[in-house]
């Protein structure tokens, strides 16, 4: 989780930098002054938080289960 490193003036890093949660909060609660080279929207910040869920939970659900044997 490396937000200060990503930028969105190039698309590669701005897609890794609007799937981090940390930019995915700044989408939500930060109002943007400047136009960005490459917008989101809060809808796609909402779904960085759903799939950080779900891949949460699935490791610790798989995790264990591995662990174990």
């Amino acid at each position: 989780m490396l937000p200060p490193v990503f930028s969105d003036e190039r698309r590669w890093s701005a897609l890794v930098n609007h799937a981090q949660p940390f930019m995915a909060w700044n989408r939500l609660t930060d109002i943007p002054y400047e136009a960005a080279a490459l917008p989101w929207s809060a809808a796609g910040a909402w779904c960085v938080y759903a799939v950080w869920a779900v891949a949460a939970a699935v490791v610790t659900v798989e995790v264990p289960h591995r662990r174990d044997h």
